[in-house]
């Protein structure tokens, strides 16, 4: 872990050191892609957030994307979607602090690195979309979170509701664009409407069915 967060912190150096020099928006980084990569690959497998190292690879990836050459959308789009994968499938909040950290000071520094991976999270979309700032490019980040609105697991729908406010807010903060934000605002309030619709129909379904369920 140790040698994966001193490589981490030298990439962020080496790119915030770039950025710092007049010709930065001039210079191609010839290893960018190379170290996205592998900074998508230090994130860690299981995932989990008893130690930095997945926090500070967002970070580190969101100051990679700053620095020419620029990504096609393509790229940028798969870029994003290994992000969300390293968040939104963690366990909840309460359960990783209980599973992984032994004393109540023990789980402290887990929920201030999950807080701090949906803030980085939010830094890296707003750093793609400065990068191109174009409602298709918007509209393409908000599909990536929509597809998490249909998740059945509660907090990844709840992940998913803070990364997509983080976008809008993103979005109207470098495009400006009043409309969009309006419209896509309808968009997300009609996927919430129909995710609390779907379980109300679930908790009436298990209602009306107790007697059945208790028989079998």
């Amino acid at each position: 872990m140790y040698l994966k967060l001193t490589f981490i912190q030298n990439v962020m150096e080496i790119s915030c050191a770039i950025l710092e020099t007049r010709d930065s928006q001039k210079f191609e980084f010839s290893y960018k892609l190379e170290l996205l990569g592998y900074m998508l690959g230090v994130r860690g497998r299981p995932l989990c957030l008893s130690s930095p190292v997945c926090y500070k690879a967002i970070l580190a990836i969101g100051h990679l994307s700053k620095l020419k050459p620029s990504l096609i959308l393509e790229e940028n789009c798969e870029l994003l979607d290994q992000c969300l994968k390293s968040l939104f499938p963690l366990p909840p909040l309460e359960k990783m602090m209980k599973e992984e950290g032994e004393t109540v000071k023990d789980a402290l520094p887990i929920q201030s690195l999950y807080v701090e991976s949906l803030k980085a999270l939010g830094k890296l979309m707003k750093t793609l979309l400065e990068e191109e700032p174009t409602t298709h490019w918007f509209q393409e980040m908000f599909q990536l979170l929509e597809a998490s609105f249909s998740s059945a697991k509660e907090w990844e729908r709840e992940r998913a509701l803070q990364a997509t406010i983080q976008l809008l807010t993103a979005y109207q903060e470098t495009v400006n664009s009043t409309v969009t934000v309006a419209f896509l605002f309808l968009e997300l309030t009609s996927l919430l409407i129909s995710d609390l619709n779907s379980m109300q129909m679930h908790e009436k379904y298990f209602q009306g069915n107790s007697w059945d369920l208790k028989v079998t």
